[in-house]
């Protein structure tokens, strides 16, 4: 499991060490590890990330009453990455954390996809720095697709700090996508350095660009992070109608996924910019219908 990407979970089989008769038996496969790990699969393409961390966590047990160091570390992880995808970076922290101890009390380094779970949970729960600093180790790493991921990490949080040499250092390293996954990132950040440059009509058609790819990807959350770069280029340019409608739009993706905190932010930027009754009526509506918000800043 190398690459975080709420889309893309690589589950490991774990297989129990057999004996028998002929020289190469086949090796058992523990059938209730199999079958917590294939229903965590399972729930989290059906977009039930709550369902599949429940799920993953069942699966790590198993692996724990194993003594399975690989499977320890695949579950962990899985469960990482469905507690972030369900909105809950202190539990992926947790867990992140929990894992890297399990692995060291076995002798084993944290893989670089692990790291960059616990950034990512770091960066949503508002430490920039504790994030940028693990997210280092990932960029420099030989894994690749890690490597990326934690480019981009870092270009946000550089973004987000008024650092446009961090996001430049974070397109460079993103200038040959291997994926529309690795697109995306380098449209958004380019958006982000356009916005931050005053090169709106730029942005804004870099953002939606984004948005499209993560929308095929099935990255809903940052899909929706687009929307909002997208519909502050708009504000910044001046349509108030275009950016309150892709504020709209964010915050109901936002909102949809059990975001509240995101959805409250850029539904109070969607009225800001509403100058018509039905755009204000919308964002009233839907602000309206959200729960309490909830103790996350970062948005990735």
């Amino acid at each position: 499991m190398k690459q975080l990407r709420a889309t893309a979970f690589f589950v490991v089989s774990a297989l129990l060490s057999g004996c028998g008769s002929t020289p190469h038996p086949a090796q058992p496969q523990d059938a209730i590890l199999q079958r917590e790990s294939d229903a965590g699969k399972l729930a989290f393409s059906m977009q039930r990330p709550g369902e599949a961390a429940s799920q993953y966590t069942k699966a790590l047990k198993q692996a724990q009453a194993r003594d399975d160091a690989g499977a320890i570390g695949d579950y962990g992880y899985d469960l990482a990455v469905a507690d972030l995808a369900a909105n809950k970076p202190k539990d992926a922290l947790a867990a992140a954390r929990m894992t890297r101890i399990e692995l060291a009390n076995r002798g084993i380094a944290p893989f670089p996809a692990l790291i960059l779970a616990e950034a990512s949970a770091l960066y949503r729960l508002g430490d920039r720095a504790q994030a940028d600093n693990l997210a280092m180790q990932v960029e420099v790493g030989r894994d690749s697709s890690a490597a990326a991921g934690a480019a981009f990490l870092r270009g946000l949080i550089a973004d987000e700090s008024g650092n446009q040499a961090g996001v430049d250092a974070a397109l460079a390293r993103l200038a040959h996508p291997a994926n529309n996954a690795e697109s995306a990132d380098a449209f958004e950040l380019a958006a982000r350095r356009d916005l931050a440059a005053r090169i709106l009509p730029r942005a804004e058609s870099e953002a939606d660009r984004a948005a499209d790819l993560r929308r095929t990807e099935l990255d809903y959350r940052g899909m929706a992070r687009a929307l909002a770069v997208e519909a502050k280029a708009a504000a910044d340019a001046g349509d108030r109608a275009t950016a309150a409608n892709l504020y709209i739009r964010a915050a109901q993706s936002a909102a949809a996924q059990g975001n509240a905190g995101s959805a409250h932010h850029w539904l109070r930027q969607a009225l800001a910019q509403a100058n018509t009754s039905v755009l204000r009526q919308v964002a009233h509506q839907t602000l309206a219908n959200l729960p309490a918000k909830k103790n996350e800043t970062g948005q990735r």
